[in-house]
C-alpha cells in the first residue's frame, strides 16, 4: 500500500489484503480439518455448519455498514478500500476464534469441549506444508 499513488492503486491494494487474510483463513480451516479427521466426525459437521453461518453473518456486517444499493455511488470511490478493509478486520477476527482449535487444550482443561488435547494436534499436523 505504501507504493500506491491513486486511489485505483490503494482500492487495488485492499483488495489483494483481502485475497491474502481470505487464504489464511482458508489454509487455517484446512489445517483444523486435518488435525481433527479422526478425532470427532460430529465436530467437522458443526465447523462447516460454524462457517457458513460466519459467513452469512459477515455478508450480514458489511451490508450493515454499507447499507445503501449503490455503493460506489453513495460511499466514493474509497468504497473498496474502505469496505475491503471492514472485510479483512472481521476475517482476522474470525482467525483468531478459530485458532483455539489449533492450539489445543491442556492436561486438566474440563471446559474444553471439542477442542482436542494438543499433544494430539501436534502429532496430526506436523507434516502439514511440507
Amino acid at each position: 500500500m505504501e507504493n500506491a499513488q491513486t486511489q485505483s492503486e490503494i482500492n487495488q491494494c485492499a483488495g489483494i489484503n483481502l485475497l491474502t487474510v481470505r487464504s489464511k483463513l482458508e489454509n487455517l480451516l484446512e489445517k483444523i480439518k486435518y488435525a481433527y479427521k479422526s478425532a470427532n466426525p460430529e465436530f467437522l459437521t458443526k465447523l462447516e455448519v460454524s462457517q457458513k453461518a460466519w459467513e452469512k453473518s459477515l455478508k450480514a456486517d458489511i451490508e450493515m455498514k454499507y447499507p445503501l444499493e449503490d455503493k460506489r455511488l453513495q460511499y466514493g470511490s474509497v468504497y473498496p478500500m474502505c469496505a475491503s478493509g471492514f472485510e479483512s478486520r472481521l476475517v482476522l477476527a474470525r482467525i483468531e476464534f478459530l485458532k483455539e482449535w489449533l492450539k489445543g487444550h491442556e492436561d486438566g482443561d474440563v471446559c474444553s469441549g471439542s477442542i482436542i488435547h494438543s499433544y494430539s494436534i501436534q502429532r496430526d499436523c506436523s507434516d502439514i506444508g511440507k
